[in-house]
């Protein structure tokens, strides 16, 4: 469960966000929907405790960011996939090598590695190309890739900033769909912020739509 009540964030320049107030459920897909610097970004870096609040609080899985020591944010991240518009793929790994990194970070076992690591590679498509690396990977692929290293740890929550945001209108639907297939076939709660309403309106979900930073009636 996510759960933001009378959550500010103020910044020097710019708007932040005010007074949010809302809980999201176990299994739901959402969309956070609003223009470019509306506060979208914001709202998921509190989520993810990149940004702690300066009024109100955040809990995230059991966690309250709030209250939060530095040393727990791991913790609660690991918890979390993240996927983000510009793929964040390290150019010298292959696609399989990004996809385990999370989990060699977590200490598992060679063999639990490599079949988390086929296994999410077989969900997103991309079993053929796990040896290639970003440069021979297409915008949609690298976003598969990073959608799979988001899913590889089995995550509660999946977090996306506008994963379509760099791509055709193809590879956004299929970026979509996949989401879409993680939220309603695996009971992961999803959540994409995205400013393109014109996809939201083409999946079922809830909408939770900001602006300025403060949400929408």
């Amino acid at each position: 469960m996510i759960e933001l009540r009378k959550t500010t964030l103020k910044y020097q320049r710019g708007p932040g966000v005010y007074d949010i107030n809302f809980t999201i459920g176990a299994g739901e897909l959402v969309f956070l929907v609003g223009p470019s610097g509306a506060g979208k970004t914001t709202l998921l870096k509190l989520m993810y405790a990149d940004l702690l609040p300066q009024e109100g609080e955040v809990e995230v899985n059991g966690f309250i960011t709030s209250h939060m020591r530095s040393k727990s944010i791991p913790h609660l991240r690991r918890t979390l996939g993240l996927v983000f518009q510009d793929f964040r793929l390290l150019p010298d790994r292959n696609a399989y090598d990004n996809i385990a990194l999370p989990l060699h970070i977590l200490g598992l076992q060679r063999k639990d590695i490599r079949e988390r690591t086929y296994a999410a590679l077989d969900d997103v498509g991309l079993i053929d190309r796990a040896h290639h690396y970003p440069r021979e990977l297409s915008g949609g692929e690298q976003q598969r890739v990073g959608i799979a290293r988001a899913i590889v740890k089995n995550p509660i929550t999946i977090l996306a900033d506008e994963p379509t945001g760099n791509l055709d209108a193809g590879n956004s639907m299929e970026t979509l769909d996949l989401l879409t297939y993680l939220a309603n076939e695996n009971g992961s709660t999803v959540i994409i912020a995205t400013h393109d309403y014109s996809i939201v309106s083409k999946k079922r979900g809830r909408l939770i739509e900001i602006n300025e930073g403060r949400l929408l009636d």
